[in-house]
């Protein structure tokens, strides 16, 4: 069942001109690039929500309350790499 040419006849049969616009856009930037199998978490157990990525954003919004220069936030980035690879080889 393809959704996006369902959707596509039905803005063309009750002439939704606007939407048909977005829709062709939308295809072109997010669905002919990417795969829509990855768009959804739902059922995927090891990646429920984005919790741990908004979680290291907020850290590292705290680590760096001003804009770093380029050197800094690549110390800081390997610092951070080589602290969290030794958390995981410590537990396993």
């Amino acid at each position: 069942f393809d959704i996006y040419n369902y959707i596509k006849i039905l803005c063309q049969i009750y002439n939704y001109f606007n939407f048909l616009n977005f829709l062709e856009y939308f295809n072109k930037t997010n669905l002919y690039k990417y795969d829509i199998q990855y768009w959804n978490y739902y059922n995927d157990i090891n990646h429920i929500t984005n919790n741990a990525s908004e979680s290291f954003n907020n850290y590292l919004k705290k680590l760096f309350y001003k804009k770093p220069s380029l050197y800094e936030l690549i110390y800081h980035l390997k610092r951070e790499e080589s602290l969290s690879y030794n958390n995981y080889k410590r537990k396993n």
